[in-house]
């Protein structure tokens, strides 16, 4: 029997790039042994079963990037289709697998996945290096340091964090030029076993179509990734000089195309997050002469995406209320029509609709626009659960994550992480946007049909007379829906419903769930993008 050849295996999950790549650095330490790159699809991995063109399209485009910087170096991305553990037990026939390196998966959707593979590699002799490449620090870590639960507070996961210590810096790009690669498709052999993507798959090909009015506009890939990455650390460093951090929350801009929000590379690690979070920190040490030193704040949304890792990393309910230890179980109401006129776009309040609409249409939004349908969805018009918002995003999102993705739909719920059951803030969305758009600029362009209202009607149009109507071409009613319910009684309504439930709490005896809050009044006002005056 011929002597199989060695070989170790990069899987590429999230982490979809080569620089600052520890499991890279790891599967080519010993140049003598061959490198084999690998991407399975297996339906989950790293979307969602419930995955959207435009996501699928930028994973693909990640993947293509890949594949053309290993072929570059006499290499390839080996594209596979299967269950990760039956991938590797096909291969292993071919090869003998030495090590297996990959970046960790800190959800705990994934643990079943991965331990699953883990023991595969256990009882056939393979080495298993996985690495954290996704995150700042291990998120399991940051649990134990905190005596086996998560931070309950911003500032004691600053706290935990602190005594952990800063996160490594990037490491060195790895070597490749000595590295031989395998190429699976060469094995005739393996190919009657296998399922495996000579080019790069299309998003129809793996059962995704494209709906109708689909807009490509974010282009995904490491390369193209690291050209918006310096211009944002530009913008960063610009900011300081101005005695001022956080740009993007500063002066928001809800119309830029394509964003300057790095989210969806840094979702799939074509940006490497410590990369970023040290650039940051290097420029403001760099304008301020380290007096004072780079702190959390100046890095704050990265902070937050942290803590909502370390809360899921143990809880598989993390994205529903039921079975959800730290979420308030509120009796949202069920309406069909409701939901519908809402994932449709037809609410009748045009900020909203216009939302509904970017994010369908072009897989991403502003996070104030995404704050405004969660509230609206929720506790501020509809009354309906935060669940439904948590399933759309994460289908059209492409930067959407499963722990940030549901943190977020709870706090804004105030489901969790926001004061229990506080309905003490309501954005309107007849007046919500106005204020970082009051040309309606953004509303003209994905409601086309209210283009021709005056700035003074856009966000509230069923108020303009019959006769501006009929000149805007543009009849309520008619050409466009009338509001689905009055913000000023729903709101009124839901407010009192949150109360309610707030006395049954008390009087019930039940203690506030334990989750993480915020720390005080100024960081709902920054988490809602609102003024300090609101």
């Amino acid at each position: 029997m011929p002597t199989k050849e060695i070989v170790n295996i990069l899987w590429f999950r999230n982490g979809l790039r080569l620089h600052d790549n520890e499991s890279l650095l790891k599967a080519t330490k010993n140049t003598s042994q061959k490198l084999l790159p690998l991407f399975i699809f297996d339906g989950e991995t790293p979307t969602t079963k419930n995955c959207k063109y435009n996501k699928m399209a930028f994973l693909l485009e990640c993947l293509e990037d890949l594949d053309t910087q290993f072929w570059h170096l006499g290499g390839k991305l080996n594209m596979v289709e299967g269950d990760p553990v039956e991938v590797l037990r096909k291969i292993s026939k071919h090869f003998s697998i030495n090590k297996l390196c990959f970046d960790q998966d800190c959800e705990s959707i994934w643990h079943k996945r991965d331990d699953a593979v883990k023991n595969f590699c256990r009882t056939h002799g393979i080495t298993v290096e996985e690495s954290i490449g996704a995150t700042l620090w291990d998120p399991l870590e940051i649990i134990e340091a905190n005596g086996g639960s998560p931070p309950l507070t911003y500032s004691q996961f600053c706290q935990v964090t602190d005594g952990i210590g800063q996160p490594r810096r990037p490491v060195a790009d790895a070597q490749l030029t000595d590295v031989q690669f395998v190429e699976l498709e060469s094995f005739e052999n393996l190919l009657s076993e296998l399922t495996v993507f000579p080019n790069i798959p299309t998003p129809q090909m793996l059962g995704i179509e494209k709906e109708n009015g689909i807009d490509k506009i974010y282009r995904g890939g490491e390369r193209e990734a690291l050209k918006y990455f310096y211009r944002r650390i530009k913008h960063e460093r610009e900011s300081f000089l101005e005695g001022a951090f956080l740009p993007n929350r500063l002066e928001p801009d809800i119309l830029v195309n394509p964003p300057k929000s790095l989210s969806p590379d840094i979702k799939f690690g074509c940006i490497s997050v410590k990369k970023f979070y040290w650039a940051v920190l290097d420029a403001w040490d760099e304008v301020n002469d380290d007096h004072p030193p780079g702190s959390y704040k100046i890095v704050s949304q990265l902070i937050w995406r942290e803590f909502f890792y370390a809360m899921s990393a143990k809880n598989p309910f993390f994205g529903e209320m039921a079975r959800n230890p730290i979420c308030i179980n509120i009796p949202w109401c069920e309406n069909d029509d409701y939901l519908n006129l809402f994932i449709g776009g037809k609410t009748g309040y045009p900020f909203i609709d216009a939302g509904i609409r970017q994010l369908k249409k072009e897989g991403w939004v502003h996070h104030i626009i995404r704050n405004a349908l969660s509230m609206f969805l929720t506790r501020g018009d509809l009354w309906l659960s935060w669940e439904h918002g948590l399933n759309m995003f994460l289908k059209y999102l492409i930067d959407a994550d499963w722990s940030v993705c549901a943190g977020n739909w709870m706090w804004v719920s105030s489901s969790a992480f926001e004061k229990s059951l506080n309905a003490s803030v309501s954005l309107d969305p007849g007046v919500y946007g106005s204020h970082v758009d009051p040309e309606g600029e953004y509303i003209r362009k994905y409601v086309p049909e209210l283009m021709k209202f005056p700035a003074k009607y856009i966000y509230e149009p069923w108020k303009a007379s019959a006769a501006i109507q009929e000149k805007a071409d543009c009849v309520i009613g008619t050409d466009y829906p009338v509001p689905m319910v009055v913000h000023q009684e729903a709101s009124v309504r839901n407010r009192k419903m949150m109360e309610e439930l707030q006395e049954i709490h008390r009087n019930s005896g039940l203690e506030e769930p334990s989750h993480i809050k915020p720390s005080d009044e100024m960081e709902i006002k920054n988490f809602f993008g609102l003024p300090v005056s609101f």
